[in-house]
Parts: C-alpha cells; structure tokens; sequence
C-alpha cells in the first residue's frame, strides 16, 4: 500500500488485501509500510491484524523516513499487530540517507536526516530487534 500523496490505488491495507484475496493466488503477498500506514490507517494494530492472511513483507519507517523512533510511529502498536497477526515474514528498516542524489530525490528526501547513515542503520536495527524479540517476533 501507497499513501495518497503518492497514488490512488490501494491505500489502506483492506483496500490491497481485498484486491489480492479477489486474485485468489497464494503467491501473492501484501506489503505493508508503516510510513504509508501513519499517513492513510486511523491506527497501526488492527489493520495488520486483519491482514494477516496476506501479509507477507514489511517496511519499518519513521513518519519522517529518519531514525526510527524518533517520529510519531507508534511501534508498540505497529509490533502488537504483527504478534497478534502471527506474522513471521521479514521486517526491513526503511531510513533514507541523502548519500544518493537518485534516492533522495525519488523518495522527497529535501533536507538530509539529521543522523549519518551508520547510525540509521546501527541504531534502527538495534530498535527493530529489541522490539522483535519483545513481542515475541
């Protein structure tokens, strides 16, 4: 799923996981987002968990794509959803650094985050994995 910002089309969780369980293929997967979740879903908990039956890949981001955590994802919220969805797909970090004027500028990156990439990475994987093996995941 996308944020309106960006496309139309699917939204919300509901909205991707209707079009893929109307396809009816098992080799078709939703991947979630949580930066796209913060600007389109009223919460981050139960749209996980209602789509949980296609939910196979999802992108850890910050509401401001810098250092998770440090935004108004609420990742409490965000890791009670998969542990209730049983979820056991990958959970990849999503931070952008503005090293790379092509990524930068596919992704609106305007300003560069206020971190060096190193501590993006170190620190957003160390947050992941704490709250992984919190919940259980």
């Amino acid at each position: 799923m996308v944020n309106r910002y960006e496309t139309y089309l699917y939204n919300s969780l509901a909205d991707a996981r209707e079009t893929i369980r109307t396809i009816g293929t098992d080799n078709l997967k939703l991947h979630a987002d949580t930066y796209h979740m913060n600007n389109e879903e009223e919460d981050f908990c139960q749209p996980l968990v209602k789509c949980a039956d296609v939910l196979g890949y999802m992108h850890m981001s910050e509401s401001h794509r810098g250092l998770i955590g440090s935004g108004t994802v609420d990742w409490d919220e965000v890791f009670r959803g998969l542990a209730d969805a049983d979820y056991s797909g990958p959970l990849v970090l999503e931070s952008f650094s503005a090293m790379n004027p092509d990524l930068a500028a596919a992704t609106k990156l305007w300003r560069p985050p206020k971190q060096p990439p190193e501590i993006l990475a170190g620190h957003g994987l160390e947050f992941l994995r704490k709250h992984a093996e919190e919940y259980g995941l």
